[in-house]
């Protein structure tokens, strides 16, 4: 009789125990340290918008014909796949790390699985049918509005570029192999164009991480933008770059385009010719960038090598 009274205890502990794991968590979870996340938020929202008023000002550029047409779109391919990259990380870190007030009694959310499965299928539906440009502006919209939403979300800072320029830099003299920093910063210095500078942080990100397909893409990109035309050396090791975060990224439209366009330069035209063909493959069709990849290949099968 003991041993049954024993064995039906240690069952009822047992259940006690992991109770709690049958149960949906109702608060949201708080994924590593707090305060390392509102930095992430702080820092993605700051490169959000930098990259929005990038973009801004090439859009008004090409219009006042102070761009290559090939310049405009190879920038604003990149831009919005970074721009799109962001939104994500943004809507995944909302709710994260939002501890509810104590002594409170969390209340069921109506939000759940279902509404994040019908959110992932609609920006599947309209990247497909109305491109990228069309769902980027889906995201900002709806990144915003969850914004609005969340419950104890902080006032975000007014932006302001310099002032996001020298906080990262302060925080890299202090540790200058934090990855992310570097990272970042590599972005922020391109879009201000101190392309040293951001060669420096390029490379210094590869340094600590030698998959980095973000890495080796920037690093790429700010080859191509300050290479003389006739160094064959730049553009084989833009080209090596460029190949290394394929690795890691074979679909991503931005980097096929770029090596197609490093292709060129080393008059390696059959290969340029088969990194944009793969290329447009993922580029959502209708859309401007679809377009000009369509014709530069028309161009470059016709004879006609389009110049960068």
């Amino acid at each position: 009789m003991l041993p049954i009274a024993a064995g039906l205890m240690l069952l009822a502990v047992i259940l006690v125990l992991l109770f709690p794991m049958w149960q949906r968590s109702k608060t949201a979870l708080i994924v590593g340290d707090e305060a390392a996340l509102d930095e992430e938020r702080i820092n993605l929202q700051i490169e959000k918008e930098s990259l929005l008023r990038t973009l801004s000002d090439l859009e008004l550029d090409y219009a006042q014909s102070k761009v290559a047409e090939a310049d405009y779109h190879r920038q604003k391919l990149g831009h919005e796949h970074r721009l799109i990259q962001i939104l994500d990380r943004l809507d995944a870190l909302v709710g994260i790390g939002l501890v509810p007030p104590k002594n409170k009694k969390s209340r069921s959310s109506p939000s759940g699985a279902g509404p994040v499965f019908i959110g992932f299928l609609g920006t599947v539906i309209i990247a497909g049918a109305v491109g990228m440009h069309q769902l980027v502006q889906w995201k900002l919209e709806r990144q915003q509005f969850a914004e609005a939403g969340a419950e104890g979300a902080a006032t975000m800072p007014p932006i302001n570029p310099a002032e996001m320029v020298a906080r990262l830099e302060e925080r890299l003299k202090n540790n200058p192999n934090d990855l992310q920093g570097q990272l970042m910063a590599g972005r922020s210095y391109v879009a201000l164009e101190r392309w040293e500078d951001a060669e420096k942080a390029w490379r210094k990100a590869i340094e600590l991480d030698r998959r980095s397909h973000a890495a080796h893409y920037g690093l790429a990109e700010v080859l191509i933008r300050t290479a003389d035309p006739g160094n064959r050396a730049v553009y084989q090791e833009a080209l090596d770059h460029l190949d290394t975060a394929l690795i890691n990224v074979p679909q991503d439209a931005s980097v096929l385009w770029a090596k197609g366009v490093v292709l060129i330069h080393l008059e390696r035209y059959t290969e340029a010719d088969e990194a944009w063909t793969e290329a447009y493959k993922y580029i959502p069709p209708q859309t401007e960038s679809a377009e000009f990849v369509k014709k530069a290949l028309q161009d470059l099968r016709s004879g006609r090598a389009p110049l960068f």
